[in-house]
């Protein structure tokens, strides 16, 4: 009797560790996913407030702006599907 109530005991603390563990990640994960985020807005706005012919051409300046609104919308998928 004393080695089943060991047994569940010992199950239960490790179902609570891990199910902690994965809280932790996910809440990691959204941090970074934030971090990542607000790096390609930047990186999307100083295409958009760039102006024309002074470093990059109009084609560049089109191609920066999709790159970084294609990777901002990737993003923003992942993070509301993880981070609710």
């Amino acid at each position: 009797m004393l080695n089943k109530n060991m047994f569940f005991f010992v199950i239960f603390i490790f179902l609570t560790s891990s199910y902690l563990i994965a809280e932790n990640l996910n809440e990691n994960s959204c941090k970074n996913l934030i971090k990542a985020l607000d790096l390609n807005t930047g990186a999307y706005n100083k295409c958009l407030f760039e102006q024309v012919n002074e470093k990059f051409s109009v084609k560049e300046l089109k191609g920066c702006q999709n790159h970084y609104l294609k990777e901002i919308e990737r993003l923003s998928y992942v993070y509301k599907n993880i981070c609710k």
